[in-house]
């Protein structure tokens, strides 16, 4: 609308409260909304990626450790002493990370 300066001022200071705002994150997976990157990185890592245990043999992965164990012992009988591999798959590309460090810095090219 049509606003005096002396109007508009005011309506700036108490109406919209437009200098009070602040600056939030929103999580585009939830909505929720953090005050700052750190929190909405944290809150991405430990509620929307997901951890895979990869064949140390070939490119299969699964949601738990024993059905990791249990795909080797079978699939690949000589190499049944051999652990899975944790990996990380980022929520919002999936592009998958074999360190979680790697997933947490990755966050900053989304944010």
């Amino acid at each position: 609308g049509n606003f005096l300066l002396a109007n508009f001022e005011a309506h700036l200071k108490e109406s919209c409260l437009h200098f009070s705002r602040r600056v939030g994150y929103r999580c585009p997976s939830c909505a929720v909304v953090f005050g700052g990157v750190n929190s909405i990185k944290s809150h991405i890592q430990t509620s929307h990626c997901e951890v895979f245990h990869k064949c140390p043999i070939c490119p299969m992965a699964f949601k738990s450790a024993p059905s990791a164990h249990a795909h080797v012992y079978t699939q690949h009988p000589g190499f049944s002493n051999q652990q899975s591999k944790m990996i990380y798959k980022c929520a919002m590309c999936d592009t998958v990370f074999t360190h979680k460090p790697l997933l947490s810095s990755h966050f900053d090219q989304h944010l």
